[in-house]
């Protein structure tokens, strides 16, 4: 018996899966990510509840990875694309979810860069309703805001803990389904993990501050009559201001992956999601590179959408 597709969460809209051939023809599976870049990913999705020491270590290093392994400027998302490690059990302890190997999951990453500062990207995830910056969630993606709601987007919180109903929607299925997001505040400018006591409690003089969001299903999502299934789906998002006081190029030993000279001078901010997803279309078989493709054209997607809302509010 095959296994079930791997097919992503995120993208499966209308008009992607349309253009599915297309993506097939002129997509290439993106890169494999670094040894370097893996590890600072997998470090920050599970710092996320940690120190902030560590949280902000451990993003400044993914930071810097973006910069080398990705074009992040470039027009197709297929050039802002790596491919990281899958998670592993350990990764997913202390998360209340079902039992499901997630090494099951395909990985994707993509990052890219908005015009528009921390403060509008963090207002933006304030919304109540979220379907406009969700073109694969159009009609349904109502966010709760079980902390933080009142609090977060000023700063006066560290945490906003959202719970969010959606029903994923495209020619293939409908699935409704619950997705847990919790964001964080965390100052990059903390100083390394090694230079503090444990226990003791440390602040910048003039702080950097960032985004980190990390998302899970608390249990799998099922279509009309069972055969469409999302079985479990795990991402890992990044705001990080291009302020000029992160990564540059030529200050170190590592170079770009390529020839582009991108770097945290760029003005707005670097965005970057990871997505592990796993998902189940009723007999449809996708290869990998093509799944990749569409998820690359999805998460881009949001992307743009998110940037056309705060450019007309």
């Amino acid at each position: 018996m095959s296994p079930a597709p791997r097919f992503p969460l995120l993208s499966v809209g209308p008009l992607a899966l349309a253009s599915v051939g297309l993506l097939a023809a002129c997509g290439k599976a993106p890169p494999d990510a670094n040894p370097e870049f893996n590890d600072a990913l997998v470090y920050a999705f599970r710092s996320f509840e940690g120190d902030e020491v560590d949280l902000a270590f451990a993003v400044r290093q993914l930071e810097a990875q973006v910069y080398l392994g990705m074009d992040v400027e470039a027009k197709q998302a297929n050039d802002r694309a790596l491919t990281p490690d899958s998670l592993v059990w350990e990764d997913v302890e202390g998360i209340e979810r079902e039992e499901r190997d997630p090494s099951l999951c395909l990985p994707v990453a993509v990052a890219g860069v908005s015009a528009h500062a921390i403060p509008d990207h963090a207002w933006l995830q304030t919304l109540a309703d979220q379907t406009p910056v969700e073109p694969y969630s159009p009609d349904v993606y109502d966010r709760t805001f079980l902390e933080g709601g009142d609090c977060w987007e000023g700063r006066d919180c560290d945490f906003m803990r959202t719970h969010n109903d959606l029903v994923k929607d495209n020619i293939l299925l409908t699935v409704p389904y619950v997705l847990m997001k919790d964001f964080r505040w965390v100052d990059l400018a903390l100083p390394d993990p090694a230079e503090v006591e444990d226990g003791e409690t440390v602040e910048s003089d003039d702080p950097r501050w960032a985004i980190v969001a990390r998302s899970w299903m608390p249990e799998a999502g099922y279509g009309e009559g069972g055969d469409n299934i999302i079985w479990q789906s795990f991402s890992l998002e990044i705001w990080i201001p291009r302020d000029g006081n992160g990564y540059l190029h030529g200050q170190g030993d590592d170079q770009p992956a390529g020839d582009w000279t991108a770097d945290s001078t760029g003005g707005g901010v670097l965005r970057m999601m990871s997505l592990w997803s796993e998902s189940e279309l009723g007999g449809l078989n996708f290869d990998d590179d093509t799944i990749a493709a569409t998820t690359r054209s999805g998460i881009d997607k949001n992307f743009e959408e998110a940037e056309k809302y705060l450019d007309e509010h």
